[in-house]
């Protein structure tokens, strides 16, 4: 059973954000076949412990969708609806796409809790060592379990095994995005900020590194994972914060997470707040709160990790196995923030059961942008020309550090619906560079000509955001920028 709390909806503010609005006209123009600059097709190498990173991935997926059903099913049609859409908005995954992402998670939480049980039962074993969880006088506690290792093993195996299967229903294409919004951006802010591991080396000794990677744990280790999510559904107006822990085998062994989340305002006032810790002991525990948003207001998620220890003496002091870092490596991700704890002693005895690891706070700083290649009404042009323009307006809204100077979104146009034999050319090509202005609308304009009059239909789509390099060059900034959530789709559209 998964212990969440704070599911509960409470009056707040709005979400820092940029708003792109599409509404087209159609009068007399031209164009050329520009290409569009694409992206760079970068790879992260190194990537941080990817079975807790996928592992992360999945849960919170399941996790939302699970507490969308008993939203669902109290009759909170916005809750579950704002829950459902979290994450996949901001990864910019179409509905297919989603929709896999949700059976994968399903299947790999149903998968990964069979492992759990078997790992349940030898720590079960384990504690009644210890009972009342007390240690009997001249008692040594139990070395690391070589079972449970090896369990941990076989669970990341799971994952990687899902991993596989995301990767392979996805499609090459889908795929790098995904990387790029998800493992990309985690990856730098995990080196940024200094994420540490240890690498055992040939004569079996361990060696300090200050690099990431995706080693499986290694014996004489341990891991405890945080992550806390903020999204905003502009349908019904709802910020949602989650706030996750979860232990590794060898962790619970001695340990019990307790976790807390929390939404504030740009100010940094606490508007919702709830904790909870794994009362049922199965190494995961979780946390979503959520809040009405109030337009023009910045909001934040904050999740803050503790470990409660399990062990005393018989002085009452209690045993901290592991030693855990106090402190927190973090990246930004499409889960918002997350971070890893590597303990690997020599133990400790503490005078009480609290062990601070700390702090993540995941700011809602994505521009956003309007929604998925919104298909347009289509309108007569009355007469072949070689003069008719489609404009687009876009209006940004956002925080001035998301959005600077000279900032741009490159828009693509296709043609949706035609007359039969009919043809179009975008005589200013199929890709307008927009700038993206925050205090007032700026304009795009594609050129076309058409052959024969008739009834056409168009849609556009924003394919990149970007930044000058004061070369008359440009780099992406999409991974700062959500593309394509909750458009309105068919605006009037006006022809000559």
């Amino acid at each position: 059973m998964l212990k969440v709390t704070g599911k509960h909806r409470c009056v707040a503010g709005v979400v820092a954000l940029v708003v792109v609005v599409l509404m087209l006209v159609v009068p007399p123009g031209f164009s050329t076949n520009a290409q569009v600059e694409r992206p760079s097709d970068r790879k992260a190498s190194g990537f941080v412990h990817e079975p807790q990173l996928y592992r992360t991935l999945f849960h919170t997926v399941f996790l939302l969708n699970e507490q969308a059903e008993e939203a669902e099913r109290a009759g909170r049609t916005d809750v579950a609806q704002a829950l459902r859409r979290a994450f996949k908005q901001e990864a910019g995954l179409e509905v297919e796409q989603g929709v896999v992402l949700d059976r994968l998670a399903a299947a790999c939480e149903q998968a990964v809790r069979a492992v759990d049980a078997r790992a349940r039962a030898i720590l079960a074993a384990r504690r009644a060592n210890y009972p009342d969880g007390k240690l009997g006088a001249g008692q040594p506690p139990l070395p690391p379990s070589a079972e449970l290792f090896a369990l941990q093993r076989e669970r990341e195996a799971v994952v990687l095994r899902y991993r596989d299967q995301l990767q392979e229903a996805f499609g090459r294409s889908v795929w790098e995005r995904f990387e790029r919004w998800v493992l990309m951006p985690l990856d730098a802010g995990l080196r940024a900020g200094g994420a540490q591991r240890y690498e055992p080396v040939e004569d079996g000794s361990v060696e300090y590194s200050s690099e990431t990677g995706n080693l499986p744990t290694q014996a004489g280790e341990s891991i405890v994972t945080g992550s806390v999510l903020i999204s905003y559904d502009p349908e019904t107006n709802l910020v949602t914060g989650v706030a996750t822990t979860e232990l590794d085998y060898a962790a619970q062994d001695w340990y019990v997470g307790q976790v807390a989340c929390s939404l504030r305002d740009g100010d940094g006032n606490r508007l919702v707040s709830q904790s909870a810790y794994d009362t049922d002991e199965d190494g995961v525990v979780s946390v979503i709160v959520q809040t009405v948003g109030q337009a023009g207001m910045a909001y934040s998620a904050e999740g803050s990790y503790k470990l409660r220890l399990v062990v005393q003496d018989t002085i009452g002091r209690y045993l901290d196995y592991w030693d855990y870092p106090a402190g927190v490596s973090a990246g930004t991700g499409i889960l918002g923030y997350y971070a890893w704890y590597r303990g690997r002693g020599p133990l400790q005895w503490r005078p009480t059961w609290n062990r601070f690891l700390g702090r993540l706070t995941a700011p809602l700083q994505r521009a956003l942008v309007l929604s998925g290649n919104p298909r347009f009404t289509a309108n007569p042009i009355t007469a072949a020309t070689d003069h008719t323009h489609v404009d687009v307006d876009v209006e940004v809204r956002t925080a001035a550090d998301v959005i600077q100077p000279g900032d741009f979104a490159v828009l693509a146009i296709s043609v949706s619906s035609k007359p039969p034999g009919a043809s179009v050319n975008f005589i200013s090509g199929t890709n307008v560079n927009v700038p993206l202005n925050i205090a007032d609308l700026s304009t795009g304009r594609f050129t076309l000509s058409v052959s024969k009059p008739g009834q056409y239909r168009f849609g556009v789509s924003v394919v990149d955001v970007r930044r000058p390099d004061g070369q008359g060059g440009s780099y992406s900034i999409l991974n700062r920028v959500t593309v394509n959530a909750g458009a309105v789709t068919d605006p009037p559209l006006t022809a000559n």
